[in-house]
């Protein structure tokens, strides 16, 4: 592609590894509203945690021949150590089985092979999860009476059913739940879309940070704060005009008000989860 603004950073990717910590480290650069990025920090959480996060992540997918399941717990629980927060759980689930049907064949069509992948996972597999989920204290996903990872006794039980059951309230969650398809059809060509229009990578992937928010209620803000609130941000998104810059600051400024609790941190997630997809096929 003509004047391609990934082109320079696809040309530094090597290895699977090198794809997770690009992508990391470019959805954590780019300042996307809302969202910590240098220079803009919340009170528990800075620009270099994500930098730390994202080289435990690197390093964790980048040995093939391991499941998925067991990459994304040995990271959660590494960056826990490092940086005493949940900085990445939501990034590690989405790239975590791309990344292991990538190492088997990267030319593949990755999309129906993380289906398949997903619909041949394991108990073991889904013990590593829902202990992902557990020691990352990430809420929303499986508080139901059904299935609750937050239960022990929960390693039993099917990783697929408790995704499908947490799909309406988590974006993460959903993505697991219709093997992925909408991250490659929607999600992917957006974001690809927004860099190739602004011409810059970070500028593309706040705007599509924008794109997304605008499309459907960031499901983080919805657990912190309710679905009224996610949708105001959506309603708000939608009507925003990315060439004003002061429109642009006010949003970011009416998301980081109240504690930084309205952060759309799972839309970022899977800017993430698409920037490695776009990296990694390249």
């Amino acid at each position: 592609m003509a004047n391609d603004p990934l082109k320079t950073i696809r040309s530094q990717v090597r290895s699977i590894g090198d794809a997770v910590r690009w992508a990391c480290v470019l959805e954590a650069t780019s300042p996307k509203a809302g969202n910590v990025f240098p220079g803009r920090s919340f009170n528990d959480l800075t620009y270099r945690d994500f930098i730390i996060a994202a080289e435990i992540a690197a390093e964790a997918f980048a040995m093939p021949g391991r499941h998925f399941s067991e990459m994304v717990l040995g990271a959660v629980r590494q960056t826990q150590h490092a940086t005493n927060s949940n900085v990445n759980l939501g990034m590690l689930l989405l790239i975590g089985p791309i990344a292991e049907v990538a190492h088997r064949d990267v030319h593949a069509d990755l999309q129906p092979a993380v289906a398949t992948l997903l619909e041949g996972q394991n108990e073991d597999d889904a013990a590593c999860i829902f202990a992902a989920i557990r020691s990352a204290n990430a809420g929303g996903l499986g508080e139901v009476d059904e299935l609750d990872v937050r239960d022990a006794t929960t390693a039993g039980f099917d990783l697929l059913a408790a995704m499908r059951l947490a799909a309406h309230r988590d974006s993460v969650a959903y993505q697991y739940a219709n093997g992925f398809k909408d991250l490659f059809t929607r999600i992917v060509p957006l974001v690809e879309n927004a860099i190739q229009a602004n011409g810059d990578i970070l500028g593309g992937i706040a705007d599509a940070h924008f794109d997304l928010l605008a499309q459907q209620p960031d499901t983080l803000i919805a657990r912190k704060c309710g679905e009224t609130v996610a949708s105001e941000v959506q309603t708000r998104a939608s009507q925003l005009e990315k060439s004003d810059d002061t429109a642009r600051q006010q949003f970011d400024a009416y998301l980081r008000s109240d504690g930084n609790r309205r952060n759309p941190g799972t839309t970022a997630d899977l800017i993430a989860a698409a920037l490695f997809v776009l990296l990694v096929r390249a």
